[in-house]
C-alpha cells in the first residue's frame, strides 16, 4: 500500500498524487459484509478513469458517512501502471433483524418494542438504541421501579447479514422518592437546594409530573447542579461530600446530602490573556461581570467566557478557547486568569444537512442565516440551532463544524431527527362562554398541498376544525404558506362557517366566508399582518325581540381589508414571565357589501417576574368603530378573558325595553393580575378587572365603567395551554348586573 488517501474528512496522503488516474476502486470489510460493494461505490463520485482530486474523495468520505450504510471507513491507495487504484475499506453497520428481552416482567415486550425505532432490513443506529434503553429505563421509573436497568447487545450477524438487538432488562425493586434531607447546609435552606434538583418527592405538589422517580444517574446530575449553585453563589469549595439512598420500606426511599459548605471568596483581579485580535476596551471589558471587588460567582465567570468566545467567533475564530485559572490571593480572595487561544479565522465551505426523511432540503436551507462562503461565525451557528428547533418538526437538531483539507475553512453538517408532526384531536370541552361543544380537528405543521398521499415536508401549516354543540356550530379550513414566492412572507388563506347562538338571547348570528391574509417579519420581534375578508352575516332576531334587535335582522355581505402591527417579546406563549406584547390596527369595512365602517382595536401586555416564580402582568385593550351601525360591528365586555365578574358580553349599552345589551362604538378595558406557584404544574391568581363600553345606539342606556376582582387556579395539565378558573366578584357596576360573584371557565391561551 501507497498510504492512506482519507479518513472522515482528513486530506489526501503525500504519497497519493494529486491528479493521477484512478485506473480501479476496490472494496475490502473489515468484519460482516452486510452492504454490497455496489452500494458502497453509488455513494462515491469519483470514478474509474477519473483524475485524482484530494476534494472529491474527501467529499466522497463525508457522502459514505451520510449513508448510514458504514460505521468506519477509509480509502487507501496503491501505485498501479499509469496511475493509481484505490481501495475503499469499511465497516459497515450492521443491519436490523429484529429485537428480543429477557428479565422483563412488569412490562409486556410488545410494549418495550414500540420504544425501538429501527426498521428491519435497515442499518442499526446506535444512537437509537441508546434512546430506547432510555426510554424503556424511564417507563420503569413511572412504575416506582427506580432501580431497573436495561442494557443492550448486538448480536453477530447471520450469513445474510442480519443481527439481532437482545435487551437485558434488570427490574429491581421498586423505591418511590419519599424525602429528600440535606446535612450541612447553612448558606441555603433545602427547599432552595431541592429546586436545583430534577428529582422531586412524591406528594401532593408532585401529583401531575415525575415526582417521586430516583436513579443514581439523575441523582448524579443533581450533586453536580447543587456544587454547581453553591459555585455560582461564590463558594468555590463547595462540594456535596456524601450521598446515602435509604431504603425507608418496601416501596419508598429516602435520600440524604450531606455538604460542607466552605467559604466565600471575593474577586482581587481579573487578568486576561492573549488577546490580540479583539479590542480590549471596546469588545471584552465593557460587557465582563466579573470585577475586582465583588463576591466570586461562576455564573458570570461562565458568562464572561461565553462573551469572549462569542465575540471571537462572531469572526470567524470557530476555534477561540478560553481558559479560566483562579489563584489563590490569600484572605478569602481569588485573583481570576482567563487565558485565551484564538486560533485561526475559517470560512464556510458546504453546508450539509442530514435525517430529514421527511421535510424538504430548501425548507431547512431557507431558515439558515448563514451560506458558503461565509465567515464561519458560530453565533449564527448557535442562530440556526435555535430556529430549527422552533419549527417544530425535529426532536434534536445538531449544528456541528467539520474539518475540511483547506485550512481555511470548515464545513458545516446539521444533523436532524424529525418528530410527528401531524395531530388529531377529538372530544369534548366546556367554557363559561360557549357551554359544552365537541370538537374534531386535524392539523399538520409540517404540510405539502402537492405531496400526495403524505401531505408532509413543505413547511406549510395545515389545520382543518369542526366544533358543534348547544351553543355554537363552526367549521374552518385553512392552509399557511410560510414563504411565499421564496421570500420570509407568510401567505394564509383560510374558509369558515360559525353559526353562534350564545352571543344574545335577543338573536342568533350565522356568518360564513373567507379570508387571505400576509404576515411580514420586521426584526426579531415585530410583524405587520395585512388581510382580505369576505363574509356574509345573518342576524336573525328571536320571537318576542324587542324593536331595537327586530331593526338589526338581515343578511348583510361585509368586505373589508385590515392591516396591524404586532411586536412579542414574550420569553413563552402560554406562560409569559417576562417580556411584552403589542399591538394596535385598523380595519375597513365598506369595499363593496353592506357594511361601512372602520375599526381600531390597540392592545398591550407586560409581564414582570418577581422573586419565587411570581408573576405579575399588566394588560390593557382599545376599540373604536366609527359608525358601530351593526351589532356585528359594535363592542362588548363581559367574560372570561376581560371583565370576569360579568357574564360574556353583558357590559356595555343596553336597549330599555329588553335590558339586553346592544353594544357601543368604543370600549376598554384593563386588567392587574399577579400568580404564584402553589404545586408543579399549578399556579395560584389574583386579579383586578376594569373597563367602559360606551356610545352606544341612540336611546340606549349608558352602562358606566364597571369593575371586579377575584381569584383563580391556573392549571397545566392537559398539555402546554392552561386550563383557567376563575372566581370573580363585581365592584362597580350598572343597575341590570348584580354584585354577586361569577365563575369563570376556559381553557387555553390568548394570542
Amino acid at each position: 500500500m501507497a498510504g492512506m488517501l482519507a479518513f472522515q474528512g482528513g486530506a489526501l496522503s503525500g504519497l497519493a498524487q494529486e491528479g493521477a488516474v484512478v485506473k480501479s476502486i476496490d472494496v475490502q470489510y473489515v468484519g460482516n459484509q452486510t452492504v454490497a460493494p455496489e452500494r458502497i461505490l453509488s455513494h462515491m463520485s469519483t470514478r474509474v478513469g477519473d483524475k485524482l482530486s484530494m476534494a472529491q474523495i474527501d467529499e466522497d468520505v463525508k457522502s459514505l458517512y451520510a449513508s448510514g450504510d458504514v460505521e468506519n471507513v477509509r480509502i487507501l491507495s496503491d501505485s498501479a501502471s499509469g496511475g493509481v487504484a484505490l481501495i475503499v475499506v469499511a465497516q459497515t453497520r450492521a443491519v436490523y433483524g429484529g429485537s428480543q428481552f429477557v428479565g422483563n416482567t412488569l412490562i409486556e415486550t410488545s410494549k418495550l418494542e414500540k420504544k425501538i425505532d429501527l426498521t428491519v432490513n435497515k442499518p442499526i443506529d446506535e444512537s437509537a438504541l441508546q434512546t430506547a434503553r432510555q426510554e424503556m429505563q424511564e417507563m420503569y421509573r413511572k412504575k416506582g421501579f427506580s432501580e431497573a436497568t436495561v442494557t443492550y447487545r448486538i448480536g453477530a450477524p447471520t450469513a445474510e447479514g442480519y443481527s439481532t438487538v437482545m435487551f437485558t432488562v434488570d427490574e429491581g425493586t421498586q423505591g418511590v422518592l419519599r424525602n429528600i434531607e440535606f446535612v450541612g447546609n447553612t448558606a441555603f435552606p433545602a427547599s432552595r437546594l431541592k429546586e436545583e434538583m430534577t428529582q422531586k418527592e412524591k406528594g401532593i405538589t408532585t401529583i401531575f409530573s415525575k415526582g417521586g422517580s430516583t436513579d443514581a444517574e439523575t441523582l448524579a446530575q443533581d450533586v453536580r447542579a447543587i456544587e454547581d449553585f453553591y459555585r455560582d453563589n461564590g463558594y468555590l469549595n463547595a462540594r456535596v461530600v456524601n450521598v446515602s439512598r435509604l431504603r425507608a420500606d418496601a416501596k419508598h426511599v429516602d435520600v440524604i446530602i450531606t455538604i460542607d459548605e466552605g467559604q466565600t471568596y471575593q474577586v482581587d483581579s481579573l487578568a486576561i490573556n492573549g488577546i490580540t485580535v479583539l479590542n480590549m476596551q471596546e469588545d471584552v471589558l465593557p460587557f465582563l461581570k466579573t470585577s475586582a471587588g465583588d463576591t466570586f460567582a461562576g455564573n458570570k465567570l461562565k458568562s464572561d467566557i461565553q462573551l469572549i468566545t462569542d465575540q471571537y467567533g462572531s469572526r470567524g475564530y470557530a476555534d477561540a478557547r478560553v481558559s479560566p485559572r483562579l489563584e489563590d490571593s490569600g484572605s478569602g480572595a481569588v485573583r481570576v486568569v482567563l487565558d485565551v487561544t484564538e486560533g485561526r479565522p475559517y470560512k464556510i465551505g458546504q453546508v450539509s444537512i442530514e435525517g430529514n426523511n421527511k421535510t424538504k432540503e430548501h425548507v431547512i436551507r431557507r431558515e439558515l442565516p448563514m451560506e458558503p462562503g461565509q465567515v464561519y461565525d458560530t453565533t449564527k451557528a448557535d442562530v440556526t440551532e435555535r430556529r430549527l428547533q422552533n419549527m417544530n418538526y425535529f426532536s434534536s437538531v445538531e449544528v456541528i463544524p467539520v474539518d475540511t483539507s483547506y485550512l481555511d475553512e470548515k464545513d458545516l453538517l446539521i444533523r436532524v431527527v424529525e418528530k410527528p408532526t401531524g395531530t388529531i384531536n377529538f372530544g369534548a370541552g366546556f367554557s363559561s362562554i360557549d357551554s359544552l361543544t365537541g370538537f374534531f380537528e386535524v392539523t399538520q405543521t409540517n404540510f405539502d398541498l402537492f405531496d400526495w398521499p403524505s401531505f408532509t415536508g413543505a413547511g406549510q401549516r395545515f389545520r382543518f376544525s369542526v366544533r358543534a354543540g348547544s351553543e355554537r356550530k363552526d367549521a374552518s379550513i385553512s392552509i399557511t404558506e410560510p414563504w411565499l414566492f421564496g421570500h420570509r412572507l407568510a401567505f394564509t388563506t383560510e374558509a369558515y362557517y360559525r353559526d353562534l347562538l350564545f352571543l344574545s338571547d335577543e338573536y342568533d348570528q350565522t356568518s360564513y366566508g373567507a379570508a387571505f391574509s400576509l404576515r411580514k417579519s420586521i426584526g426579531e420581534f415585530t410583524y405587520l399582518v395585512g388581510d382580505y375578508r369576505a363574509e356574509q352575516i345573518e342576524i336573525d332576531a328571536v320571537p318576542g325581540a324587542s324593536p331595537a334587535f327586530l331593526a338589526e335582522e338581515g343578511d348583510f355581505f361585509k368586505s373589508s381589508v385590515g392591516t396591524s402591527v404586532v411586536r412579542d417579546t414574550r420569553d413563552n406563549v402560554f406562560l409569559p414571565r417576562e417580556g411584552h406584547k403589542a399591538s394596535a390596527g385598523f380595519e375597513f369595512a365598506g369595499l363593496g357589501g353592506d357594511v361601512d365602517d372602520t375599526i381600531f382595536s390597540a392592545s398591550a401586555a407586560q409581564y414582570i417576574l418577581l422573586p419565587r416564580d411570581i408573576i405579575l402582568s399588566l394588560s390593557g385593550e382599545v376599540n373604536q368603530s366609527s359608525d358601530g351601525d351593526h351589532v356585528f360591528t359594535r363592542h362588548f365586555l363581559g367574560g372570561a378573558n376581560n371583565l370576569r365578574g360579568f357574564e360574556f358580553r353583558d357590559v356595555g349599552p343596553r336597549d330599555p325595553v329588553s335590558g339586553e345589551v346592544l353594544g357601543g362604538k368604543r370600549s376598554w378595558n384593563a386588567t392587574a393580575e399577579v400568580s404564584v406557584p402553589i404545586v408543579e404544574k399549578i399556579r395560584a391568581a389574583a386579579f383586578y378587572d376594569l373597563g367602559e363600553v360606551s356610545d352606544g345606539p341612540a336611546g340606549s342606556i349608558a352602562g358606566g365603567i364597571h369593575s371586579d376582582w377575584g381569584l383563580g387556579v391556573r392549571l397545566f395539565v392537559l398539555g402546554s395551554a392552561p386550563v383557567r378558573l376563575d372566581y370573580a366578584f363585581p365592584i362597580q357596576h350598572d343597575g341590570f348586573n348584580d354584585d354577586g360573584g361569577r365563575f369563570q371557565f376556559t381553557m387555553g391561551a390568548q394570542f
